[in-house]
């Protein structure tokens, strides 16, 4: 079967012998790609919405992996089960991702790993769950359908990160791969938009703005 880019860097961060609860599945073709290409992994398929779930039981159905992947209508980490070790959610703001984490905070310390790809809000995505007591452990920044999304890792640990690490993730800064070279790229044509929009009344902006710039800069050289 054939998966979207974004689906398909988050299905490398997940391991063999996993037990994954998707939240947020749609179709929940992450978990059947999962079962059938990964060694021992079950998943939860778990979303709020009735229409996709019926989809991705038909998916369930069409690829024959029911003994592997369950499908579940639920809010979060509510359909949590015993002997879950990975949490993915993708697709969704930051700020939702976040309080979907807050409200099942009493499972986290149950879970080893979350796989996270939110749409926007990256640093306080990151500090956020660093917060919840994880640590970024790997990342990839992927370019799909003329987006940029990054596919954070996190495992359980502390770290501290600096503002930078926080806003454009410590791993990418260090692998400097392409995807995550035209993201920033695309992120310095964006700053220089707002440096030139704002009024010399906006000092503190215009040079907080500034500062970004160079930094990205000093990052392309």
């Amino acid at each position: 079967m054939t998966i979207s880019k974004r689906l398909r860097a988050i299905s490398d961060f997940i391991s063999d012998n996993s037990f994954i609860l998707d939240v947020g599945c749609d179709h929940a073709l992450l978990d059947v790609y999962c079962a059938l290409n990964k060694k021992n992994v079950k998943a939860i398929a778990s979303d709020i919405k009735e229409g996709p779930l019926a989809v991705a039981k038909e998916n369930v159905k069409k690829y024959d992996v029911s003994s592997k992947v369950t499908v579940l209508l639920g809010d979060g980490l509510s359909t949590y089960q015993t002997g879950v070790d990975t949490v993915v959610i993708s697709g969704l703001g930051s700020s939702t991702i976040v309080s979907i984490l807050n409200k099942g905070s009493k499972v986290l310390p149950n879970v080893d790993k979350l796989i996270i790809s939110s749409n926007n809000d990256y640093c306080f995505l990151r500090k956020s769950i660093c917060d919840l007591g994880f640590c970024i452990s790997d990342e990839i920044m992927v370019y799909d359908n003329d987006k940029f999304y990054p596919v954070i890792l996190f495992k359980k640990g502390h770290k501290v990160y600096d503002y930078y690490e926080l806003k454009y993730g410590p791993v990418l800064l260090d692998k400097m791969d392409k995807d995550f070279i035209g993201y920033l790229n695309n992120e310095k044509s964006k700053l220089f938009d707002i440096y030139r929009m704002l009024r010399l009344k906006h000092m503190r902006k215009r040079l907080k703005v500034k500062k970004d710039i160079k930094f990205i800069e000093k990052k392309l050289r």
